[in-house]
Order: C-alpha cells, then structure tokens, then sequence
C-alpha cells in the first residue's frame, strides 16, 4: 500500500506544496505528479526512485504494508 500521507510530510520538510512543485522538482510530467501526489495512481520503479530521491526518503518507505494498521 501506497503511503501518500508519508510523500506530503516528507515533500514539506523540503518545501514542495503541490503537485506541481512536485513535478519541478522530480522532472515527472504535471499530471503524473498529480496522479502520485493525489493518491490517484502509486509511483512504481522510476517514479517512484525520483520522488523518494527528491523528497529524501527511500523507495521502500512509500510503501506500506496492507496489515500494518491491523497488528495492534
């Protein structure tokens, strides 16, 4: 599972608001920043390397296991 809420924390600490900051920094195309930045689509392979790389995360921590939220 995709964690959208961990990309906008992370993207705010470097001063990226919205997808098209987003898409600047990352050199993605706007509407593909805006599908990833609003949840309508997870960043796979590139994507997702360039987005972890920008905001300063790992690849592997936009995601999040399905039944993490069910082990407490």
């Amino acid at each position: 599972m995709y964690d959208r809420a961990l990309l906008h924390t992370a993207a705010h600490m470097r001063g990226i608001r919205n997808p098209s900051q987003l898409a600047r920094e990352t050199g993605l195309s706007v509407p593909t920043a805006w599908r990833i930045w609003n949840g309508v689509g997870a960043p796979r392979g590139d994507h997702a390397d360039r987005v972890a790389d920008t905001v300063g995360i790992s690849a592997s921590h936009l995601y999040t296991r399905a039944d993490a939220g069910a082990a407490a």
